[in-house]
């Protein structure tokens, strides 16, 4: 055989075989939201766990204040940003310094993670309440207060709602939680979510925004619509919509939903508002695939001074009906 024949030989084979052993997957899409998922885990397939994000510079320098950036984080976690002074005067540190704060749930948050945050003040101040801590391998402080979902009276007398009972502490990061399980997530237990096709097509779908929610369907209004997720974030000038999964054929009815729904005579379905008074006309609406993933995607620009308007619509139960044409 030539030198140079097996040579190559040589290489294909070594090839076929790094191949064969990497077993990492698909790379994720770039960005720091695709960054935060491969740091939580515990979603499994189907789209079954719901995320909030923020990053609090990022957001800020888009002119995205505080009260959305807990709009995305979701009811529970919410009220850590809304009572991040008080924290900040108790337990010396505030929720809007942090890196980055990520949430799992779907129609509340049953986690809040806050990274570069040093939370030891409050873990003291939970200790010296009745709280029992441990350490995991991972040297993580894990401090249990009570039964599931009971928030200890230090997070209590701070305005915190739902969360607290299961909490984990290291210097660079706080996680507060309802549950072992949603604790186990925000500590990137039991599986990344962004191994799952699914929260890949997310993360791509909304590309650059500063916050963003994602929902899973059976959490939106208790109602199975076809799909698997949704997800919605908000970036410098314009407010993204990702509803992801179902069939190529269930996709195009939610885009000519949608197309309907965000028509410049449209109303709110819940509410009746026109919306004309919350976004600028000339909505786009889009349909792809990622991954083998169904992706719907619309795009709006709010009206000056009504930013949040897929949130709004999540929070009021209209999207379910935008995306279903009921």
């Amino acid at each position: 055989m030539p030198l140079r024949v097996g040579i190559a030989l040589t290489l294909v084979l070594a090839a076929l075989v790094s191949a064969c052993d990497d077993d990492s997957g698909p790379s994720p899409p770039p960005g720091p939201l695709a960054e935060a998922l491969t740091e939580i885990g515990g979603g499994g397939e189907q789209g079954s766990l719901g995320v909030g994000w923020t990053e609090p510079e990022l957001a800020r320098g888009a002119g995205v204040g505080p009260r959305l950036m807990a709009a995305a984080l979701g009811p529970n976690a919410q009220s850590v940003v809304e009572v991040a002074p008080g924290l900040r005067r108790r337990f010396g540190f505030d929720p809007l310094t942090a890196r980055r704060l990520v949430s799992v749930g779907g129609s509340y948050a049953f986690g809040l993670r806050l990274d570069d945050i040093d939370g030891s003040g409050l873990r003291d101040a939970l200790m010296q309440t009745g709280g029992h801590a441990k350490q995991n391998d991972d040297d993580v402080h894990l401090v249990d207060v009570g039964p599931y979902a009971q928030v200890p009276e230090p997070l209590l007398r701070s305005g915190v709602f739902g969360l607290g009972a299961r909490n984990a502490f290291q210097p660079d990061y706080t996680v507060l939680a309802i549950s072992a399980t949603s604790r186990a997530a925000l500590l990137g237990h039991d599986g990344r979510l962004i191994d799952q096709p699914i929260y890949r097509a997310a993360a791509d779908c909304l590309g650059d925004v500063v916050v963003a929610r994602m929902v899973p369907e059976r959490l939106l209004l208790s109602v199975e619509v076809g799909i698997e997720l949704v997800a919605a974030g908000i970036g410098r000038d314009r407010e993204v919509l990702c509803v992801l999964g179902g069939t190529d054929g269930r996709a195009e009815a939610t885009a000519d939903a949608l197309r309907a729904s965000l028509a410049p005579d449209a109303r709110d379905p819940r509410t009746g508002e026109p919306l004309s008074k919350l976004i600028q006309p000339g909505a786009s609406v889009e349909t792809s695939s990622y991954e083998g993933v169904a992706v719907v995607r619309a795009q709006v620009t709010p009206v000056a001074g009504e930013r949040g308007f897929f949130f709004g619509t999540i929070a009021r139960g209209s999207l379910v009906q935008m995306i279903s044409g009921r």
